[in-house]
Order: C-alpha cells, then structure tokens, then sequence
C-alpha cells in the first residue's frame, strides 16, 4: 500500500514541478493566483522546493527501512514549510486602507 502512497505524491511532485519551471523560465503562473504573485521566479522557486519536499515524502513512504521512511517525511515535511515561505515572499505585499483625510 506504500508504494501506492509514494507514487501518487512522486506524481503531485512532478505536476508541481512543471509548474515551478513554467514559473521560473517563461514567467508562467496559473491565471487564478497570477494577480496575487509579483515575482514569478521566486514563485517558481518556492514551488520547485514543495516539489522536492513531495518527492523526499515519496522516496521516504517507498523506503524499505525505518530509519529512511521517518527521515524522508521530516525532511520533506521541512522542506515544504520553508518553500512556503519562499512563495508567501514572492507574493504582493498587502496593502492597508488609508483613511480619508479631509
């Protein structure tokens, strides 16, 4: 059953992939989030770190020891928190209402 779990997020890593290279060679970023992303490599960036993050998942969910499995999700675990920060940081920055002044 682990093998099954470990190819469904190697496949998650893959499709992110695509886009984190989309993101960082073309400037390419999905038209839903587009207006929100001000620095598309940056954003390519983070996104390739979560796909690294699936993949250590997924190499430590097909890993035959213990000591694997436990090390490939916390690492990976790891990873994919800090790329969140990497694509929280390529966002705009968000802007506060200024009262009227009259």
């Amino acid at each position: 059953m682990a093998i099954y779990i470990a190819a469904v997020f190697a496949l998650w890593a893959l499709v992110a992939a695509v886009g984190g290279i989309a993101a960082i060679t073309r400037g390419w970023v999905l038209p839903n989030i587009r207006r929100s992303v001000e620095r598309t490599r940056l954003y390519g960036l983070g996104v390739l770190l979560f796909a690294v993050g699936l993949f250590l998942i997924a190499a430590g969910e097909a890993a035959s020891s213990d000591l694997m499995h436990s090390a490939g999700g916390a690492v990976g675990v790891a990873v994919m928190t800090f790329s969140a920060g990497v694509v929280r940081a390529s966002g705009r920055p968000a802007t506060t209402a200024q009262p009227d002044r009259e």
